[in-house]
């Protein structure tokens, strides 16, 4: 078996309701969506035995797929993903992250891991080596930015946090703006009671001693991890906080490489360590990182995929096929795009790994209309 193909199509589809748009620099290299639109890639990976491989990405990645990837691995058994993802990495390492995005990296990764499974008839959290079938989830509010816009008042959070618990969910997250961190995690906790896991992901902007006063408050309401609390590159503001709080400490997302991650584990800059299939170059560092981080006796917690059905289906395939996890990241409220079939999300709280070939998701091709770009 061969790569035969690889082509990038480009779609478009309805922002959600909770997002606003800003429009993007005019020299970035994309497809430009109209307002109210978010584009997106679909990379589609054949073999010469008939085999596609699928998998979503943002509308940054398609020219430099074509352009950067695909003369690499056409030709090459789909099945050599280790060499592939070495290959491709070096590419994307001494290109200085030039060569292509490393969405464009992930995406080729999880479309090979998709192939693997579809020619072998197995899930692709069997092939990494199954623990489980199903694992809980927190639901994740949006992240205050320029894209998302938050949640107006601390009540909304608790509020939004209630209806999930009301839903079987058992953990929370607040992605809320600084000036009102505090309040909402107060108002959340009350709203939900002690028996609801609860987290607060501040995305790195405390400096050290807003993040120890806040890291403080969160230990007197028992919150189970403070997420970047300071920026992930600032390991001895990781290291003071680590030392000084007892509520855990989730870092290491912005860190684009497993290869920086030993530094955080070794030097137990954090409690819990954080990546994802998109963000960190597919699947197979993600096993590796979880891996590493199982020796050290540590957490590893996904981020969620990016809003891509494809990097949030081999996110769960990874968590369930590893011990070190305990949640998977819902954003909420859910938005389902582009497939035909979600992994189901029981009353109990627990999201389900699909049990078809490979990521076992199909693309509902109907629902996403004609691309509006291609690239091969």
């Amino acid at each position: 078996m061969k790569i035969k193909d690889v082509k990038c199509e480009v779609y478009l589809r309805e922002q959600p309701t909770r997002v606003r748009r800003r429009a993007g620099p005019p020299t970035m290299r994309h497809v430009p969506a109209p307002v109210g639109k978010i584009a997106f890639t679909i990379v589609r990976i054949s073999t010469d035995d008939g085999i596609e491989g699928l998998a979503f990405g943002g509308r940054d990645i398609a020219e430099s797929t074509i352009s950067g990837i695909k003369p690499e691995i056409v030709g090459r058994d789909p099945l050599d993903r280790e060499w592939i993802w070495q290959r491709l990495w070096r590419l994307y390492d001494h290109g200085r992250y030039l060569a292509f995005p490393s969405g464009a990296l992930s995406t080729a990764d999880i479309a090979l891991w998709d192939i693997a499974g579809k020619a072998l008839g197995t899930p692709i959290y069997k092939l990494l080596g199954a623990y489980r079938d199903k694992i809980k989830i927190y639901a994740s509010s949006f992240l205050p930015s320029s894209m998302h816009p938050a949640l107006p008042t601390p009540q909304d959070y608790a509020d939004e946090a209630l209806r999930c618990k009301q839903q079987g969910i058992t953990a929370y997250k607040l992605h809320v703006r600084p000036e009102i961190a505090v309040e909402a995690c107060r108002a959340v906790r009350q709203a939900v009671g002690d028996d609801m896991a609860l987290m607060l992901d501040i995305g790195g902007r405390f400096n050290r001693e807003q993040a120890l006063r806040v890291g403080r408050e969160l230990e007197k309401l028992n919150y189970y991890w403070f997420e970047e609390p300071v920026h992930d590159h600032d390991i001895e503001g990781l290291i003071m906080l680590r030392e000084k709080l007892s509520v855990p400490i989730c870092a290491t997302e912005n860190i684009p490489s497993m290869f920086s991650i030993p530094e955080y584990l070794v030097r137990r800059a954090c409690d819990m360590v954080r990546c994802d299939t998109y963000l960190t170059g597919g699947i197979t560092p993600v096993k590796k990182i979880a891996d590493m981080c199982n020796t050290f006796g540590m957490q590893c917690e996904l981020h969620h995929g990016m809003t891509y059905p494809s990097s949030d289906a081999a996110n769960l395939h990874v968590q369930c096929a590893i011990k070190n996890c305990e949640f998977s990241e819902m954003i909420w409220p859910m938005e389902e795009y582009g497939i035909k079939e979600y992994p189901i999300l029981d009353n109990e709280g627990y999201l389900h790994v699909p049990q078809k070939p490979g990521l076992g998701i199909e693309i509902d091709w109907k629902s996403l209309g004609k691309p509006v770009a291609i690239y091969e």
